[in-house]
């Protein structure tokens, strides 16, 4: 069960990825757990074009893009 201060995997966005702008993804894979045992950045969700994202390509508002 996810806690209150969990990622919502439902409703609207509140984060988006700061390469494209397309929001991401908040269900199973992003959570306060790491990816695997070797990288200590944490996923902050998924972009449908570039998969997971750690918390440096996650943006708050959809136009704030990198243009990476």
């Amino acid at each position: 069960m996810a806690g209150a201060d969990e990622a919502s995997d439902g409703g609207d966005a509140d984060a988006y990825c700061a390469r494209c702008g397309d929001p991401l993804s908040r269900g199973l894979v992003a959570s306060g757990q790491r990816a695997c045992c070797l990288n200590a950045t944490p996923i902050a969700g998924v972009c449908p074009t570039h998969g997971p994202v750690g918390p440096h390509h996650a943006v708050d508002e959809r136009n704030a893009v990198d243009d990476a």
